[in-house]
């Protein structure tokens, strides 16, 4: 599948898009402009544009699960590339339930104690790398333990109204993107892309988010 534009080869002048995945040396590729990504091809266009919460910033939503691989081998890569680029918008994190909402759940409450951006690393390598489903309330509560997480605080919020509320705003914007797998990128309402779309390289599918970020950065400053 051709996912950029035959411009007669790489423009020098471009600057470099600089990666480092998971167990892998430096990767530097170039971050292409928005005049080089592809509707339909690299990205969709929504059919009616979504609302976003960070006001004049440039909103991008990383749509996840905790138990999928794929985002898995991309969250370390997208939390450096987002760190990297903290000035140019704002990421958000969207749970996808699919078959269970255990890990949506999980996900809403640590946010909602404070506790995700400490404990999302351990999350990943609880179920991908030490067979730890984490599919129940118990499981979660027993693991939750060892990372100084205490029960008294974890399975009230677990079960406060704030958390279903969050719940639900997350399944609406999940079938408002029309997700239906994950990982998926969202952009400032109007866009989707996923490393799906670009033959699975993460890579790429950060380049295209950043392009349209920029898109969405012109039309700002226009």
């Amino acid at each position: 599948m051709q996912s950029i534009k035959d411009d007669g080869g790489m423009n020098p002048s471009r600057r470099q898009l600089c990666l480092l995945p998971l167990g892998a040396s430096l990767l530097c590729l170039p971050a292409w402009g928005s005049d080089s990504v592809d509707e339909g091809i690299d990205f969709e266009v929504l059919a009616a544009p979504q609302a976003t919460r960070r006001g004049t910033r440039v909103e991008v939503i990383e749509f996840f699960r905790y138990g999928c691989p794929f985002c898995d081998r991309l969250e370390p890569v997208l939390k450096r590339w987002a760190q990297e680029r903290e000035k140019d918008f704002v990421l958000r994190k969207v749970p996808v339930s699919f078959q269970s909402t255990t890990h949506q759940q999980l996900h809403l409450t640590l946010v909602h104690l404070q506790q995700e951006t400490r404990l999302a690393p351990h999350i990943y390598d609880a179920i991908h790398r030490h067979a730890r489903a984490l599919d129940s309330l118990e499981d979660i509560v027993d693991w939750l333990s060892g990372h100084h997480v205490d029960a008294s605080r974890f399975t009230p919020a677990w079960q406060s109204s704030a958390v279903a509320q969050a719940l639900t705003q997350a399944n609406a914007e999940v079938q408002a993107y029309g997700v239906k797998f994950v990982p998926q990128f969202g952009v400032n309402g109007r866009y989707l892309t996923s490393p799906a779309m670009v033959g699975g390289d993460n890579a790429r599918a950060l380049q295209v988010v950043e392009a349209l970020v920029q898109r969405e950065q012109a039309k700002k400053k226009g």
